[in-house]
């Protein structure tokens, strides 16, 4: 079965920085988050030889869960500048390498990946993606896999209700009434994990209990129906993001060797583009992609 890897660019990027001890060129650039990146793509090369590969961004712009709600993930730290410089290289070096990249103004990197996911496993393709984000585990499906980079863990639908006690299509139900501190949602005071699953089996999930609200109510005197529907909305991929992109658009394309070694000397990375170079001879070769 032909299969779709969709990467999570920023997941990548963050822990390749964090992870690393800061590395620079000799003129001073930084270059730790672009080295953690480029070693982590030519890992999954290697051991997925990948015909459609998509590298998906978060849109450098305010997103429209910002519009909806000003909140939304504001405890975040701000990107450190010796890692905002090295975002545009590393999309530079993807197109070099002949890897399809996308981005769309106002949506996150999740959206898109729902898009694709959704799309395209409808089209007959497997699909598997690589983030640590669980909102990412409610696409998880019989033909969609979520692999997190950091433990190498596979998701399938029997391992996202082992961890989560509800199936993938029942997560966003699942996250709007626990909440998420990481990006800022605010869920059901009181409600917990264990409670969670509970409400959802009684219920059946957040439509259900907004449509037996007072019976809720009873259960949790304090809780305000639209803080739930806010909560629910933002857990949920936002799928009207204009994303046209054909089969044949998600395929690696030929490299730009030429800029690409340039490029990689300038970085001073000579053992990337080293074994760049021996993965696309293999793939020249027809026995890799």
């Amino acid at each position: 079965m032909k299969t779709l890897h969709l990467l999570d660019a920023s997941s990548f990027i963050y822990r390749s920085y964090f992870a690393l001890p800061p590395l620079e060129t000799k003129s001073g650039f930084p270059t730790g988050a672009i080295y953690g990146f480029l070693r982590a793509i030519l890992s999954i090369w290697k051991s997925e030889r990948p015909e459609y590969f998509v590298v998906v961004f978060d849109a450098p712009t305010p997103t429209k869960r910002e519009g909806i709600y000003k909140e939304y993930k504001a405890g975040r730290p701000t990107m450190p500048d010796p890692l905002k410089v090295q975002i545009p290289v590393i999309k530079e070096i993807l197109r070099l390498m002949g890897v399809p990249v996308l981005e769309v103004p106002g949506y996150e990197a999740d959206d898109l990946i729902a898009i694709l996911s959704g799309e395209f496993s409808k089209r007959g393709l497997f699909v598997k993606i690589y983030t640590p984000d669980k909102d990412m585990l409610q696409l998880v499906s019989d033909k969609v896999r979520v692999i997190n980079p950091i433990s190498w863990e596979v998701f399938d639908p029997d391992k996202v209700r082992e961890k989560f006690g509800v199936p993938p299509q029942r997560l966003p139900d699942y996250l709007a009434l626990v909440g998420d501190k990481i990006d800022n949602v605010e869920g059901i005071k009181g409600v917990g994990p264990k409670t969670a699953v509970k409400l959802i089996d009684r219920f059946g999930g957040v439509e259900g209990i907004l449509e037996n609200w007072e019976e809720f109510q009873k259960l949790y005197p304090e809780a305000k129906r639209e803080d739930l529907e806010l909560s629910y909305r933002l857990v949920k991929p936002m799928l009207d993001a204009k994303v046209d992109l054909s089969e044949e658009d998600l395929r690696i394309k030929e490299p730009d060797m030429e800029k690409l070694r340039k490029k990689l000397e300038e970085l001073e990375m000579k053992s990337i583009l080293r074994d760049l170079e021996k993965v696309l001879r293999i793939r020249s070769q027809g026995s890799l992609f």
